[in-house]
């Protein structure tokens, strides 16, 4: 297995589902999957390096801070976002719950710090040289480092290579200080959770955005037209403020935001951040066949509705419900409440392309 994938793939792979007192099954596919993940380790260092080309190394070094009022509010949410993970990491190894340790990390680098920060912040780093550019390679050099620091222990080999090629370390991954919320206390204070909250919803609408193209298999090449209809003016004016991220990471061409309209041949998503919320429409007449799209959706009503009925069966006979597991009946009540709700919005959908 580390011949074929590498020590730090299966020694995550082991890490990600060593639950207290369980077994489990190994799984050569896992592996490959967490090999994955370690590439992605590699290729965002690689261009986050390429980012830092020409980052001047400050006098301070570690000790380095940028001044909070040069950073972007994408540079505030990562590093609220690094508190989180530091904190939950600290408490999970306390414990001895690895797996937990190792999801947290997981899903801060691959999806936090890979698919968001990154994007959001090239046109800051693509663009000219200025303040608000040298705050954010600054705050990407600091979270890059912490990102080593924190999986160092998970996967060794691949972070102390990596962190030998950082511009902010020390002599050694292996002897450096493992982060905390305390230890690195001055760091995380740049951080914001109104900013965090802010770039939540922005990336929730543009989730929201991308599920609805590959839904109806609108291709990445075709940019669409938008409406966002938010449900109060704070939320009208986060998403105003962050436009330019929708257009850009969603493939937007035209982004009304205000009210909703008429919601006719069109997909529509809703999403919720806290106690804020946003309707995502997207005209789809003109870039996907309407009847076909309808002959899809009815298909689906029809194997949901058997499911249902198969479930609502086996949920109503008092022998299944007294005899089976405690953990299967209460999957199969999760599963019909999931499929219920699936119900209507696919008849909702299907009344909006009939009207």
């Amino acid at each position: 297995m580390i011949d074929k994938h590498g020590a730090d793939a299966l020694r995550f792979s082991f890490l990600a589902h060593l639950h207290s007192g369980k077994d489990f099954k190994f799984s050569e596919q896992r592996v490959e999957g967490y090999r994955n993940f370690m590439n992605k380790i590699w290729n965002a260092t690689r261009y986050s390096l390429g980012a830092l080309n020409d980052f001047k190394v400050p006098a301070e070094g570690l000790k380095a801070l940028p001044n909070k009022a040069n950073l972007s509010i994408f540079d505030q949410w990562i590093i609220t976002k690094l508190s989180y993970v530091e904190k939950t990491v600290e408490e999970t190894m306390e414990h001895d719950r690895f797996s937990d340790a190792a999801a947290a990390m997981y899903s801060f680098t691959w999806y936090e710090f890979c698919d968001w920060y990154l994007e959001f912040i090239k046109p800051i780093i693509n663009g000219p040289k200025s303040p608000e550019r040298e705050a954010t390679q600054l705050v990407l050099a600091h979270v890059l480092n912490r990102i080593m620091r924190l999986l160092h222990p998970m996967i060794p080999f691949i972070t102390e290579e990596l962190y030998q090629k950082l511009p902010l370390r020390a002599k050694a991954c292996i002897i450096d200080q493992y982060p905390n919320i305390r230890n690195d206390r001055e760091f995380l204070t740049l951080g914001s959770e109104t900013a965090a909250l802010e770039i939540d919803i922005v990336k929730e609408v543009i989730s929201a955005i991308r599920t609805i193209r590959g839904e109806n298999r609108i291709s990445p090449a075709i940019k669409v037209n938008v409406r966002l209809a938010p449900s109060d003016g704070q939320v009208q004016k986060i998403l105003g403020n962050n436009k330019n991220a929708i257009l850009t990471l969603g493939r937007v061409e035209n982004l009304d935001i205000g009210e909703i309209g008429s919601l006719a041949k069109c997909a529509v998503a809703p999403v919720a951040v806290q106690n804020s919320g946003v309707k995502v429409v997207i005209p789809l007449e003109g870039l996907v066949d309407i009847e076909e799209e309808i002959k899809r959706i009815q298909k689906q009503l029809e194997k949901l509705n058997k499911d249902i009925a198969q479930l609502t069966g086996r949920l109503s006979n008092e022998n299944f419900v007294k005899n089976a597991a405690e953990d299967v009946v209460e999957a199969d009540r999760l599963l019909l409440d999931q499929s219920n709700s699936q119900l209507v919005s696919l008849q909702e959908a299907l009344a909006r392309l009939q009207s």
